[in-house]
């Protein structure tokens, strides 16, 4: 099963699973809009949450992001309630071309901004 079969499984199932690894702060597979851009480029683009953890999250983007590029992405969570609206900063890690014409993107998180809140 590709990770788009995945994905579309997992969101289908409103589910959150845990990624089989030995990381300090273990992957969850969790699937969810993304928006991202670079830092440097005004335009938002919308991916789809693969995995995420403490310090990085995976996604699939229609564009290809040049890694060490810096990053800024918002969390929104849709119709998942297990998964937590945020933004934040990183850096690109890679990015690499699917069978599908997309990109998987993985990106390192520098800094986490909790949800806004309206009063």
């Amino acid at each position: 099963m590709g990770i788009s079969e995945k994905a579309t499984k997992t969101m289908q199932n409103n589910e959150l699973e845990c990624a089989p690894n030995n990381r300090v702060f273990p992957r969850l597979d969790a699937v969810c809009p993304v928006m991202h851009r670079a830092n440097d480029t005004q335009r938002w683009c919308v991916g789809l949450l693969i995995n995420f953890s403490a310090t990085g999250m995976l996604f699939q983007s229609n564009r290809a992001l040049e890694a060490g590029a810096d990053i800024s992405i918002r969390l929104e969570r849709g119709r998942n309630r297990t998964i937590p609206a945020l933004s934040g900063s990183g850096k690109v890690i890679r990015c690499t071309k699917t069978d599908d014409n997309k990109y998987e993107v993985a990106c390192k998180l520098s800094q986490i901004n909790p949800p806004e809140t309206s009063d």
